[in-house]
């Protein structure tokens, strides 16, 4: 995460007026400035950081599509560097970590049978 993709951020941020007044606005950049170097020189780990906050929009992505009817698949083990290729992603300074199908089912290729899950006081403790 760049300071130039930061800036940006922030100008967008300003420009929507996002903060009622320049005080709230000059706090957060700090926070976020403070919590990107944190990620980035302490823990070391922006790269899974920014994975983990792909997933958190895919999800709602999902969700959104689910409530306009359209089908969503998350898709994992492709090669990233084919992707980034194809569609000259690596020149703009990003990468592909996920891939998301959306669409329409095809009602005579659609599973009929239930989805096999085991039950959630097995996989979930409770207090």
């Amino acid at each position: 995460m760049t300071e130039h993709h930061l800036e940006a951020v922030f100008a967008k941020e300003l420009a929507d007026g996002r903060f009622a007044d320049e005080a709230k606005q000059e706090r957060w950049e700090s926070m976020t400035r403070d919590f990107v170097s944190l990620r980035q020189y302490s823990y070391k780990d922006t790269y899974h950081w920014m994975e983990k906050q792909t997933y958190m929009v895919m999800g709602l992505t999902m969700m959104a599509a689910a409530e306009l009817g359209v089908e969503a698949m998350p898709l994992e083990g492709f090669d990233p560097i084919s992707v980034d290729k194809a569609f000259n992603i690596r020149p703009t300074g990003h990468t592909t970590t996920v891939l998301l199908a959306l669409g329409y089912p095809d009602e005579a290729k659609q599973y009929k049978t239930p989805v096999s899950r085991f039950e959630p006081e097995r996989l979930f403790t409770f207090a």
